[in-house]
């Protein structure tokens, strides 16, 4: 899941980054990792994107809308994440301090645009870990190495 984030208007983007990273982040953390999310990633860039709703391929407007950060959340099923954002930890904790650095005003609650869609591992701490046709994959390998 790939999320755009849009920051609370109390917050200047500057301070809604250093909340997320400093203070939200490590909220998210163990129950990330209770859930077993293979990867909670923060990419800190703002610009503008069309509002697309969670599960949706079209966007609800034509309309561009802000966004403060991008959040990327891989798991190995959707039921993990529903499981995750249903856990009273989330609902008790991590839900009330989205409210106070996310405009939960904005489309989506904040989350202005939301892409769910499936994880196909590559690279992983500078490895190949692609699983396709072996044989396609050391082909370009071959090649890739006769540049070198």
């Amino acid at each position: 899941m790939v999320t755009y984030v849009k920051r609370h208007t109390n917050f200047t983007r500057a301070e809604f980054l250093d909340y997320w990273q400093t203070k939200h982040a490590p909220k998210v953390a163990p129950l990330a990792v209770y859930f077993n999310i293979t990867r909670y990633q923060q990419i800190q860039v703002g610009g503008m994107v069309l509002p697309t709703a969670a599960g949706s391929t079209t966007p609800n407007s034509t309309v561009p809308v802000e966004f403060d950060g991008i959040a990327m959340f891989l798991y190995k099923s959707a039921d993990v994440l529903t499981a995750m954002l249903s856990h009273p930890y989330y609902l008790e904790v991590i839900a009330p301090d989205e409210a106070v650095f996310i405009d939960k005003s904005a489309f989506g609650n904040g989350m202005v645009a939301t892409w769910i869609g499936t994880n196909i591992e590559v690279t992983e701490n500078g490895l190949d870990v692609w699983e396709g046709n072996s044989t396609y994959g050391g082909y370009y390998q071959r090649l890739f190495n006769s540049y070198l």
